[in-house]
């Protein structure tokens, strides 16, 4: 195999998948790349056994070939590689020689036959969609993370599901790790086939989806052999979905006998940050406490101090005092984008519930913590 192939085009490439090939899984070979060269053309697949990323490139191809590869020592190289195209030669015993004249490596590369394989999917009905918008739901879904021992499907994923806004047919992404839930709806026209009751997205699979999407444009979605497929012009992405239920989630964002504050999204989100300044892993609450045109919120921690605060708020409802985790209303205001929220409260056993003024496609809930 030989070829030539565009530095700056590869360079971006093998940067974006430097996620999969450095995760670790059972198999070694998965921090290698695969690349395929026939034609005019290289494909180039990475593989870390739950998301696949493949993508078709115009390459000058001498003869055809495929090598699998170390991804991030060929990242490093081409990185680093002067010149505008970057030569690829496999000469004998895998070893692969990339580079001509003065600069030269050789670098030995693995058996592809051990290169785990991916599904072919073809004939998906596809949906068109932003990018920009499934760009957001995925980054803000993947942001809640989870522990390394965790084993729930609904923790380790998100729950993507159609269903109606006023009236209206709408992609909805729900996301939690038992302490918090958010809701992220966005917009779509046509047909998705999905099933009734939603697919689950591992999380991880999400997070690099998340670096696969640009702002602009569109992309296409569908489901197909139990696998989530975004795809854009010769790149296509491929997550590999959980099994499992997802709990009623509808149940915990209901805010019919709940009481709504406005309240001034930078002021609640300032105060917020002042009051984590005390928290530890041993204290990590703060009581917030909604009393008639008032909010205090007070942290005590026998390991630092204490702090308190106040702010004039529009409540008139009676007093209700409960015990949140002020780093999970820092992440959800720094989402939002209205100036102000609406802060939906009922005691001290319920979750918080947080909306936009302007945003409503994005909802979260902050589970109350026993003190």
């Amino acid at each position: 195999m030989k070829f030539s192939v565009d530095r700056k085009r590869i360079s971006e490439v093998l940067s974006l998948i430097q996620g999969l090939t450095n995760r670790k899984t059972t198999l070694a070979i998965t921090s290698d790349v695969l690349i395929k060269a026939e034609g005019s053309y290289i494909t180039v697949t990475a593989n870390d056994l739950e998301t696949v990323f493949q993508g078709k490139y115009e390459a000058e191809v001498e003869s055809d070939g495929i090598i699998s590869i170390n991804a991030k020592k060929l990242y490093e190289i081409v990185r680093e590689y002067p010149d505008s195209l970057v030569p690829v030669n496999e000469i004998e015993n895998r070893w692969i020689e990339i580079g001509t004249g003065n600069i030269q490596y050789h670098i030995v590369s693995s058996d592809h036959e051990n290169f785990p394989e991916h599904p072919i999917i073809e004939d998906i009905p596809f949906l068109e969609i932003e990018s920009g918008a499934l760009k957001k739901m995925v980054e803000v879904s993947a942001s809640i993370s989870f522990s390394q021992e965790e084993k729930r499907p609904y923790v380790l994923g998100a729950l993507l599901e159609k269903t109606d806004e006023q009236d209206k047919p709408v992609l909805r992404m729900v996301s939690t790790d038992s302490k918090r839930l958010y809701s992220f709806d966005t917009s779509y026209a046509g047909d998705f086939d999905i099933p009734e009751y939603g697919i689950i997205i591992p999380k991880k699979g999400l997070s690099e989806l998340g670096k696969f999407l640009s702002n602009a444009g569109t992309v296409r979605i569908g489901i197909k052999n139990n696998h989530f497929v975004v795809s854009r012009d010769d790149e296509s992405m491929m997550i590999k979905l959980l099994e499992g239920d997802y709990p009623d989630y509808r149940r915990v964002l209901n805010t019919e006998s709940f009481t709504s504050i406005e309240m001034n999204r930078i002021m609640f989100l300032m105060m917020m940050k002042r009051m984590s300044i005390l928290v530890s892993d041993d204290y990590k609450s703060v009581i917030l406490s909604f009393m008639e045109n008032k909010l205090t919120v007070t942290i005590t921690n026998p390991e630092i101090g204490e702090s308190k605060e106040e702010i004039v708020i529009g409540y008139l409802g009676d007093s209700v005092e409960s015990a949140f985790n002020p780093k999970y209303f820092i992440d959800a205001l720094n989402t939002f984008k209205s100036d102000n929220v609406v802060v939906n409260i009922k005691d001290k056993r319920n979750p918080c519930i947080i909306k936009g003024n302007d945003d409503m496609n994005f909802v979260c809930a902050i589970m109350a913590m026993s003190v």
